[in-house]
């Protein structure tokens, strides 16, 4: 899509040639939006708004997943980590940052970082990282962000992004702090972990299904897993149950429990209208199936099969 960036310059450029009734309404407009980048109208904006901590959004090929991570890079944070599971795939999430910054000046392609100012002058420091083997995720130790992205989640193991989550974080007052995890079907059963993770929106099976961009709140519980629980109410353990009524002062700050929200929002190629002109669905539609439904629907049922050396069915 044409960013923000791209727009304005044009319009800058031919102030001089509109009508002078024109000129006014023209410099209002380039000095009210001076954003980098703009969400699409309807699912892309939806998930640029959310509130939730962790946002999942996908599903379909060409909804404009990548672009929301820059989008959000861009616009609304400060200290950023992108994450793929292979270096050679950051290319072209690179290569659009030079399309909306309108340059390479502050990239450091050693190092993989981009450090920048907003048009408002805010600072701006994204880093580009990837972990192809095991191990590498601890390189990240220490590396506070307030905002990390997980690009094609699926790919990455589940181990990897959990253990990155723990430096989410900021002291600087007023900066949110929030997880995106972009993804499609995953075609392996390595990349299944992500309809656990977003369980009440992708599992079919689940017996409280959530409706797109709801948020529900999860916590962990006494032996670190995964929990869904009715609300943001912090609670603390007491004999293997959650206990609501409890005096903080009582208690460490770590042994309370306090949810973090999550919500799933599916997009696909049509929400996408300069994907969707471009002949890209023709495509989509002549790929074999699986993957053709799960690209051009987002089917998180098809196409799964179970490792040949798994022991234990995933069906049982």
């Amino acid at each position: 899509m044409t960013s923000a960036a791209d727009i304005r310059k044009v319009a800058i450029d031919l102030y001089d040639y509109l009508p002078l009734s024109k000129r006014e309404e023209m410099r209002r407009l380039i000095e009210e939006d001076p954003r980098l980048w703009r969400p699409l109208p309807g699912p892309q904006t939806d998930a640029f708004r959310s509130e939730a901590d962790v946002v999942g959004y996908g599903g379909a090929a060409g909804g404009g997943k990548t672009d929301l991570a820059c989008g959000l890079a861009t616009t609304q944070h400060r200290k950023v980590g992108i994450f793929r599971h292979a270096g050679t795939e950051l290319e072209p999430i690179i290569d659009r940052f030079a399309s909306l910054l309108g340059t390479r000046d502050g990239f450091n392609g050693q190092r993989n970082v981009w450090r920048f100012r907003r048009p408002d002058g805010t600072p701006v420091q994204v880093e580009f990282c990837s972990y192809p083997n095991v191990g590498d995720e601890t390189k990240q130790q220490g590396h506070d962000r307030d905002l990390l992205v997980f690009d094609e989640a699926a790919n990455q193991r589940e181990s990897q992004v959990r253990f990155v989550l723990g430096w989410l974080r900021s002291i600087r007052k007023g900066q949110r702090c929030r997880v995106l995890m972009t993804f499609n079907p995953p075609t392996n059963t390595e990349g299944r972990w992500v309809v656990r993770y977003f369980a009440p929106w992708l599992d079919r099976r689940h017996p409280n299904p959530a409706e797109a961009g709801e948020l529900r709140w999860f916590a962990v519980d006494e032996r670190g897993k995964d929990i869904e629980v009715p609300d943001d109410r912090p609670f603390v353990w007491i004999d293997g149950s959650q206990v609501y009524d409890f005096d903080e002062d009582d208690y460490s700050e770590v042994d309370i429990q306090r949810p973090m929200s999550r919500t799933f929002i599916p997009s696909r190629v049509t929400d996408n209208p300069f994907l969707a002109k471009s002949g890209y669905v023709r495509r989509l539609q002549a790929l074999p199936e699986p993957l053709r439904s799960m690209m051009l629907y987002g089917d998180f049922a098809a196409g799964l099969e179970d490792d040949p050396f798994q022991v234990i069915p995933t069906a049982w």
